[in-house]
């Protein structure tokens, strides 16, 4: 009995052993002749080159470069490595409830959410009342331009889960007291100003409950395509009020359910590199029909918007609506109405794009409002009334509208404990006093000069203390004497013929 208890326990040891070893050995021998074929990883992400020792050189030897470099790479080439990968993020899902996916987060009854969306509809991103109210004033002016030309903006706020799903939020955002949202004061500060506005949002919150299907997929950041549909027939009817025109009628002939899940619907799960697919309710996938019988209007469409498009797109609803749509992707990218990429904006003449237009429609959802239009709205308001722009509104707009350094501003105004909207604002002072100093032959107007001045004094620690004595002295405040002070240097830059 003792001669078979040791060999079993043996047998074991080698059985376990052998395993170690195999998994030592096989992402080596998966790297070099590559004998299982791996699905691919989803997501926007670079992968570099296989390390080369023939990149060796003495220098970064020394400093240490070749070998980070060469380890980060050789990292990216292990064997298996986007299997084990799949595995640690099944973990992470199954047994932790997270998703090990940038910008992913897990909320009730696993539904699945980008954070940033969460963040915009509880006014963790807000970036402050004036901010909406110029852009209003802005967006009005340029209305009514348009409409002396016979054309129509309208601004169309998609939905977003945000807003549509706050009681699956997790946790940490249901338990969140919202505070005034992007969303909350642009829509105000638009109908105030009379622009014209289309609200899918409150549309979706009104109808939430109410639908046959899902307006959302349970996996995806998108509206489901029977949600878009019906955006789509609500919009079209909107735009025939509006223009006193007769469009093409959209029908929903039926809706499919598919054993698969089409794309978008499933996006946010295929971004978090699952091992299995996440258990989730079919979508429905509506077959439409666009009648186009009688005296129908097929206008000249300009969309300026973020991906919500692409699912009107792939059911071909601007090609059958619209004698011609040109969708400008985040105001970059130009996508026809037949889905064929035709460069890019910033190629074009706007005046000339906007004039052949019928209808020119700026379409957002919520997880971008903090960067609306893109600038597209600056760029047509600047090409109607040009003139004098604010360098601190230039550069606060700029950062609102790169996603990575707004990201880093409202982590920092948390940080700091103060607002989004002022820790935007000195940031745009930095970038606007840097680009003085590079390009002073910029900056010409007094107003900016005196800034320029100001904000000089401020950063001088020895200048700065000298100002509070003066403005003791004569009895002011420091921000006063700073002004003056600044007004100073600019008048005697006047007189030395240092200005021109």
């Amino acid at each position: 009995m003792e001669g078979h208890t040791g060999f079993g326990r043996n047998w074991i040891k080698n059985i376990l052993i052998t395993t170690i070893l195999l998994l030592l050995v096989l992402p080596g021998l998966q790297g070099r002749f590559n004998f299982v074929t791996e699905k691919q990883l989803t997501g926007a992400f670079t992968i570099p080159q296989k390390p080369d020792f023939s990149e060796f050189t003495w220098k970064t030897w020394l400093d240490g470069s070749f070998q980070e470099d060469y380890g980060k790479r050789l990292e990216q080439h292990i064997g298996l490595r986007n299997t084990f990968v799949r595995i640690n993020n099944q973990l992470s899902y199954s047994v932790f409830n997270q998703a090990n996916a940038e910008g992913v987060i897990v909320g009730r009854n696993h539904e699945l959410f980008e954070e940033d969306y969460l963040k915009e509809n509880t006014g963790l991103y807000f970036v402050g009342e004036e901010v909406w109210k110029r852009k209003a004033g802005q967006l009005k002016a340029v209305q009514d331009t348009l409409a002396r030309l016979g054309k129509s903006l309208v601004v169309v706020f998609e939905p977003g889960k945000g807003s549509f799903y706050p009681e699956l939020a997790p946790t940490k955002y249901r338990n969140l007291k919202k505070t005034i949202s992007n969303y909350d004061a642009l829509t105000s500060q638009l109908k105030a100003s009379g622009v014209n506005v289309l609200d899918l949002n409150q549309y979706f919150i009104s109808i939430k409950g109410k639908t046959e299907f899902p307006l959302f997929p349970q996996c995806g950041t998108h509206w489901s395509y029977y949600g878009a549909a019906l955006a789509a027939d609500t919009t079209m009817k909107y735009l025939e009020k509006m223009r006193g025109i007769d469009l093409p009628d959209l029908r929903i002939v039926k809706n499919e359910i598919l054993d698969t899940t089409r794309h978008p619907d499933y996006d946010i799960g295929l971004a978090m590199n699952l091992f299995f697919t996440i258990p989730h309710p079919g979508t429905a996938n509506p077959v439409i029909r666009i009648e186009k019988g009688g005296a129908k209007t097929k206008p000249n469409v300009l969309v300026i918007g973020d991906s919500f498009y692409f699912n009107w797109l792939n059911n071909r609803i601007p090609t059958e609506t619209f004698s011609s749509c040109d969708f400008w992707y985040y105001n970059k990218n130009v996508t026809r109405s037949d889905g064929s990429q035709a460069g890019v904006a910033a190629d074009l003449d706007l005046r000339s794009e906007l004039m052949k237009r019928d209808i020119v429609m700026i379409m957002i959802t919520e997880r971008f409002l903090h960067a609306f239009a893109w600038g597209f709205d600056e760029q047509m308001y600047d090409l109607f009334y040009p003139g004098y722009r604010d360098p601190i509104e230039v550069f606060s707009d700029k950062i609102r509208t790169y996603g990575d350094e707004f990201r880093r501003m409202a982590d920092e105004s948390v940080e700091m404990n103060i607002s989004l909207a002022d820790r935007i604002n000195k940031e745009a002072g930095y970038l606007f006093y840097d680009d003085y100093k590079d390009n002073p032959d910029k900056y010409t107007e007094k107003r900016d000069l005196i800034r320029i001045y100001e904000m000089g004094i401020r950063g001088t620690p020895e200048w700065f203390e000298e100002i509070k004595r003066k403005a003791k002295v004569n009895n002011i405040s420091v921000d006063a004497q700073i002004r003056k002070d600044a007004e100073w240097i600019y008048e005697d830059k006047i007189k030395n013929n240092q200005i021109k």
